[in-house]
């Protein structure tokens, strides 16, 4: 049986690694190009509105693999939670196993006031979407800069909102071109897709078919709509989870999303974008 890992602490009794805490700084606010633009030609403009900047709070796991610590960098995930804070421990033990570095950041708590599972729908999101992405670029910045990790191995991993605040964090034309490091992949584990995916980078997306919480039709949409020329690949699966839709249409795990067809498929995509270490294979 699955628990979810929280940043506050952990939600079962059962002994699990509790990773290391860590307070990940907050990148400066980006200056947009417009606002560049209206510098350079000498206009006074507002500044930009950073009250809700913060720190984040997070927690690392280092990979189980020991091999990578003899000299050489590892890759690393990003981790981003539901808007309740929760994560799947187990595949925060799956990473580890591959030999990846996984940092679980915590904008719930970066951002308290913005009561992300109570208000705001599908159709009319949270601004705070935004916040959540540029939480995870500056865990994408404090990775990068960290002596053991490979700054060019490093995906993000969102699961529900997280998975929304995480296709954010690799959008074309959004904060993510004005951040010098670059994910090198995306997984969406049950995405809740809300955002725009002209990515820059590949991405895997997997929804849970009749899913009422975390409806597949959204992703569906939202790729058809964003095909370009430029897009990199959105990989998107659908798996069958046997509950019943009640069950399904609540923030609770489903056995399905650690199932070994989902990990093999989730663990595969990042290895296929060489964020998984492959020391060990033939």
């Amino acid at each position: 049986m699955s628990t979810f890992y929280s940043i506050a602490g952990i939600s079962h009794a059962a002994k699990a690694d509790p990773g290391q805490s860590i307070m990940v700084p907050a990148q400066p606010y980006p200056v947009s190009g417009l606002r560049q633009r209206l510098i350079a030609e000498g206009k006074t403009i507002p500044g930009v509105d950073d009250s809700m900047q913060s720190d984040i709070p997070a927690r690392y796991f280092p990979p189980k693999n020991s091999d990578l610590t003899h000299g050489r960098k590892h890759a690393a995930v990003v981790a981003l939670p539901d808007c309740n804070d929760q994560f799947p421990e187990n595949w925060i033990a799956i990473l580890q196993d591959a030999g990846l570095g996984v940092l679980l950041i915590s904008p719930y708590q970066a951002h308290p006031s913005q009561a992300y599972c109570t208000e705001g729908s599908l159709d009319k999101p949270k601004h705070g979407l935004t916040y959540w992405a540029f939480d995870a670029l500056s865990a994408l910045s404090y990775l990068a800069q960290q002596p053991d990790i490979d700054p060019k191995r490093i995906a993000v991993f969102g699961y529900g909102y997280g998975a929304a605040a995480a296709q954010f964090a690799i959008y074309r034309h959004g904060l993510a071109k004005r951040i010098p490091e670059r994910f090198r992949a995306l997984v969406g584990l049950r995405p809740q897709c809300m955002s725009e995916m002209d990515n820059f980078v590949p991405s895997l997306l997997v929804g849970v078919r009749n899913d009422p919480f975390n409806p597949p039709a959204w992703c569906q949409w939202r790729i058809d709509r964003d095909l370009g020329p430029n897009r990199k690949p959105v990989q998107f699966e659908l798996v069958n989870s046997g509950e019943t839709i009640e069950k399904q249409a609540t923030r609770e795990w489903l056995p399905v999303e650690n199932s070994p067809a989902v990990v093999s498929l989730i663990t595969n995509f990042l290895s296929d974008n060489e964020i998984e270490d492959k020391s060990d294979q033939n």
